[in-house]
């Protein structure tokens, strides 16, 4: 009966969700600022930022098995207690290389929520409903994400001012996941342990355009979060200005999810990935032509949120369309480790590239890595043994 769908349970995990989307939307935009008011070299700031990306990805490869040993229930308040215990105690110390290592838990802790509550929608989601509850389910963490940059503002109420609000919120999520159900996914099957190799092998055969804009996501998000404050502080942007920039780019992609799901469904995953990879890459390179006209860029950062926020649900939807469904759990973990390395990659590269060749080269190196995605979906083939599932051509 635990792994049986519930409503009640899914809009628990709905709230939470959003929650958390709200917390890790603040934190690193919130810490890159402290950190640019400081004099921090924008390298070291990315740098900084990178490590919450790192403890997801050293995460990635145990949590499947951390999630299966203590159930669902039990992952989610450890991945929530642990983020608030880290909210409380960023402002009791004094920056890198401690903040550092507070990022790296958090990341950590913030992939086995993510990882539990979206495999617990998945897994006991009716088949006929699974599209329609996966989509509110990232719309609960847009939703939290892109109002979470507005929490920048307190910083001039005082330093423990944005970290408590943070803290309350998760604390929050803590008593709501405390009404859950326990919950456990199945245990692994000895045959498929057995062949994980070899099914790896085959997704990235048959599916590598599918899994490139996980990465591209990654790299992007991370990127705009943790380099865009420090861009926009040394281009004369008010910290208003930012936050507000940031909230437009996620609020943007939550107001275009539906209807570019509605077009991937009727002209094809690939041709609207393709598509909106062209028309965003070509916007974000428009940005610091823009700078200095906020009003201008407020519109740009909408249109762009909303081509390119859909990029990781679309890239799963694709998985989706062209492997067999006996991949598709390790499919969504390769994703969700190409959505780390890109996320990892993004804020450090950003900061190198700020420093050393100023700031509208941070917009110029995110636009090449979507135009060359577009080139790759071109000459890459996608397998037609790979389309077993579905019988459709790629």
């Amino acid at each position: 009966m635990v792994n049986q769908w519930s409503q009640g349970r899914f809009r628990i995990l709905l709230v939470i969700t959003a929650l958390a989307g709200m917390t890790q939307g603040l934190l690193i935009p919130l810490l890159t600022t402290m950190l640019e008011r400081r004099g921090v070299s924008s390298s070291l700031n990315g740098l900084n930022a990178a490590f919450l990306y790192v403890g997801m990805l050293l995460m990635a490869p145990f949590v499947g098995r951390v999630v299966r040993g203590i159930g669902y229930k039990r992952a989610i308040l450890t991945g929530l207690i642990s983020l608030a215990c880290c909210a409380f105690l960023f402002p009791l110390f004094d920056g890198p290389p401690v903040w550092s290592v507070l990022l790296f838990l958090v990341g950590v802790g913030d992939y086995l929520l993510h990882f539990s509550t979206q495999l617990w929608v998945t897994s006991t989601s009716p088949a006929e409903m699974r599209g329609r509850h996966i989509t509110l389910y990232g719309f609960a963490f847009g939703a939290g994400f892109g109002l979470g940059p507005l929490g920048i503002n307190l910083l001039d109420r005082g330093l423990w001012v944005p970290f408590s609000l943070m803290g309350a919120c998760l604390l929050a999520a803590v008593l709501l996941a405390a009404l859950l159900d326990r919950g456990k996914p199945p245990a692994e099957e000895g045959k498929a342990k057995a062949r994980a190799g070899g099914k790896w092998a085959d997704i990235y055969r048959w599916a590598l355009v599918a899994l490139c804009p996980a990465f591209l996501y990654g790299f992007l998000d991370a990127s705009l979060a943790a380099s865009f404050p420090v861009y926009g502080h040394r281009e004369g942007l008010g910290t208003g200005w930012i936050s507000v920039l940031l909230s437009a780019f996620v609020c943007g992609g939550l107001i275009l999810q539906m209807p570019l799901g509605m077009l991937s469904d009727r002209y094809g995953r690939k041709n609207v990935l393709v598509t909106i990879c062209l028309l965003g890459g070509t916007g974000l390179a428009a940005v610091p032509s823009f700078t200095g006209q906020p009003v201008i860029l407020l519109g740009l950062f909408s249109l762009i949120g909303g081509l390119l926020g859909s990029l990781y649900s679309l890239g799963l939807a694709y998985l989706a369309d062209i492997l067999p469904s006996s991949h598709l759990p390790e499919a969504n973990a390769i994703a969700g480790a190409h959505f780390s390395v890109g996320s990892m990659m993004g804020p450090y590269v950003g900061g190198l590239l700020i420093h050393h060749i100023g700031g509208g080269s941070l917009f110029y190196a995110i636009a090449t890595a979507f135009f060359t995605f577009v080139l790759l979906a071109f000459v890459y083939p996608v397998s037609v043994g790979a389309d077993r599932r579905t019988g459709k051509a790629a």
